[in-house]
C-alpha cells in the first residue's frame, strides 16, 4: 500500500476563540506511518494555555506531545517491560480463556443440573466486572500511576485462587471465580495494555501484540494444564496450585514493569468526558468494541462443548485440545497481526482480523462437523478472533494520540460490557430456545462482529479517506 499524507482532524471537537493569535503551519503529517513532524509552530506569547487536539490543556510553548518521535527507546528496557507485561497478561487474563474447560467439568461433575446459560454466565460475570473496574482504573492510573493498581490486582488475582479452591456452593463461584478475579482483571487490563505505548511507537502495534498475546499463551496452556490437574487432582488442589504459581510469576514480573516519560500532571480527574462523546470517531470505534465482543466469547465458552456434541466418544483430554490449539493460536496471531499492523496499519489490521474472525465463525465454525473441521476453525477464529482487543490501544493511539492512553482505553473497554456479560449467555440461550441448533447460535455470533466491522468504517474513512494506503 502506498503512504499517503493527511490532514488529521481533531480527535475531540473543541471551539477556540477568534481573537486568539496563533499561526500554525505543518509541513509534514504522514498517516499510515507512526511518523509524525510537526516544526515550525509558533503561538504568541501573550496566548494562555489552550487545550489541544486531544482536549488536554498544555502550555502555549509546547510544541508536541510529551513524548516526541526521538524520546521511544524502541527496545532495550522497553522489552523487558513487554515481558513482564506479558506474564501479567498470561496468567491474569489468560485464565478466563480458560473458562470452556471449567464449564465442561462443572457441567459433568459439579452441577450437573445448571443451565448452558448459568454456566456461561458465571465464565462471563469476570468479564464484566473487569470491564467496569477498567473503567474507573484507568482514569485513575492516569493520575496516580500504574504500579499501584497492578500491586493491588495481583494480591487480588491470588486470593481469588485461593477462595475459589474452598468453594463449595455454586453462588460461592459467582463470588470467587467472578466477581474477586473481575476486580483484579479490571485493576490491572488499562495498565497492562498501556505499557509497550510508553516505550514504542514505530514497534507499537508489535509490542502490544505481544503483551495481549500472553492472554491466549496462557489460555491455552491454563486450558491443558487445568484439564489435566483436574482429572488427577480434582478441583480444590488444581486451583491451589494455580494460586502458587500466580504468587511467584506475578511477583517476578511487577519488578520487570516500569513507566517511563514525564509525570502525567492530571490535578482533576474527569469521569465523564464530554469531548469524547461529541466525537463521531469515538463512537464509531466505541461502538465497534461493543459489537465485536459480542461474538468474541462464543467460541471461547461453547467450543469445548460443541465438540462434545458433534464427536461424543473422544477422550476429555481431546475435547480440550481445539480450546487449547485456539488460545495458542490467538497468542500467534495476535504477535503476526501486531507485526503486520505496523507495515499496513494498525486501523486497517483491526478491521481485517474482525472480518476474518467473523467470517470464520459463520462459514467454518458453522461446517465443522468433524473433529478435523473442528480444529481449522479453532485456528481461525483463534487466531483473529482477539485482535480487536490487542489493537485497541495502538488504534486508540492513532485516531486520538497518547494523551490519556490509559483513560481513553478504559473508557472503550467499558463497551464491552454488554457482550462480556450477555454475549456467551445470549449464545448459549439461542442453543437452548432452538432446541441446540447450533448454527443459530454460530450465525449470531458471527453476524454480531460483522456489524462492528460497518460501524467502525466511519472511523477509518473519516480519519483518512483513502482506502488503500497505510493507516
Amino acid at each position: 500500500m502506498e503512504k499517503e499524507p493527511v490532514d488529521l482532524p481533531p480527535a475531540y471537537p473543541t471551539s477556540q476563540p477568534d481573537s486568539r493569535r496563533s499561526s500554525i503551519t505543518i509541513h509534514d503529517v504522514t498517516a499510515g506511518s507512526d511518523v509524525e513532524k510537526v516544526e515550525d509552530i509558533e503561538i504568541a506569547k501573550s496566548v494562555p494555555p489552550v487545550s489541544d487536539e486531544h482536549g488536554v490543556d498544555v502550555p502555549s510553548t509546547i510544541k508536541d506531545s510529551p513524548l516526541e518521535e526521538e524520546e521511544f527507546p524502541e527496545g532495550g528496557r522497553g522489552w523487558l517491560v513487554v515481558l513482564g507485561a506479558f506474564i501479567y497478561a498470561g496468567l491474569v487474563l489468560g485464565w478466563p480463556l480458560a473458562w470452556g474447560v471449567f464449564q465442561s467439568y462443572y457441567r459433568s461433575h459439579v452441577f450437573p443440573n445448571a443451565s448452558d446459560t448459568t454456566l456461561s454466565l458465571l465464565g462471563t460475570l469476570q468479564n464484566m466486572v473487569m470491564t467496569f473496574t477498567a473503567f474507573v482504573s484507568g482514569k485513575l492510573g492516569d493520575r496516580y500511576g500504574y504500579k499501584p493498581f497492578i500491586g493491588v490486582g495481583s494480591v487480588i488475582a491470588v486470593v481469588g485462587l485461593l477462595t475459589a479452591a474452598f468453594s463449595t456452593e455454586l453462588w460461592h463461584f459467582f463470588i470467587t471465580q467472578g466477581v474477586i478475579p473481575g476486580l483484579s482483571n479490571g485493576l490491572m487490563f488499562p495498565m497492562i495494555v498501556s505499557y509497550p505505548s510508553m516505550w514504542f511507537k514505530k514497534k507499537r502495534a508489535l509490542a502490544s501484540g505481544i503483551v495481549v498475546a500472553g492472554s491466549s499463551f496462557g489460555g491455552g496452556v491454563s486450558s491443558l494444564v487445568v484439564r489435566a490437574l483436574l482429572t488427577r487432582l480434582g478441583l480444590r488442589n488444581t486451583l491451589l496450585v494455580y494460586a502458587g504459581i500466580n504468587a511467584v510469576l506475578l511477583t517476578v514480573a511487577f519488578f520487570l514493569l516500569k513507566s517511563r516519560g514525564p509525570a502525567r500532571h492530571v490535578t482533576k480527574i474527569q469521569w465523564v468526558d464530554r469531548n469524547a462523546f461529541g466525537d463521531l470517531v469515538f463512537w464509531s470505534l466505541a461502538l465497534c468494541m461493543l459489537f465485536t465482543d459480542f461474538g468474541y466469547l462464543s467460541p471461547v465458552v461453547f467450543l469445548t462443548t460443541y465438540t462434545n456434541d458433534k464427536v461424543p466418544h473422544i477422550s476429555a483430554q481431546m475435547s480440550v485440545a481445539p480450546t487449547a490449539v485456539m488460545n495458542f493460536s490467538s497468542a500467534i496471531g495476535r504477535t503476526v497481526v501486531g507485526l503486520t499492523a505496523d507495515r499496513i496499519g494498525v486501523t486497517n489490521a483491526f478491521i481485517g482480523s474482525i472480518l476474518i474472525s467473523a467470517t470464520g465463525q459463520l462459514v467454518l465454525w458453522n461446517l465443522a462437523e468433524s473433529y478435523a473441521v473442528i480444529m481449522v476453525t479453532s485456528v481461525v477464529v483463534g487466531a483473529f478472533g482477539g485482535c480487536f482487543i490487542s489493537l485497541l490501544a495502538p488504534v486508540t493511539a492513532q485516531l486520538f494520540g497518547t494523551s490519556k492512553l490509559a483513560t481513553l482505553t478504559g473508557l472503550l473497554v467499558m463497551f464491552n460490557l454488554p457482550g462480556n456479560l450477555a454475549g456467551a449467555p445470549l449464545a448459549g440461550a439461542i442453543l437452548s430456545a432452538t432446541n441446540r441448533n447450533w448454527h443459530a447460535a454460530i450465525s449470531y455470533s458471527g453476524a454480531v462482529q460483522l456489524a462492528g466491522v460497518c460501524v467502525f468504517l466511519y472511523a477509518r474513512i473519516k480519519r483518512q479517506p483513502k482506502i488503500f494506503t497505510v493507516f
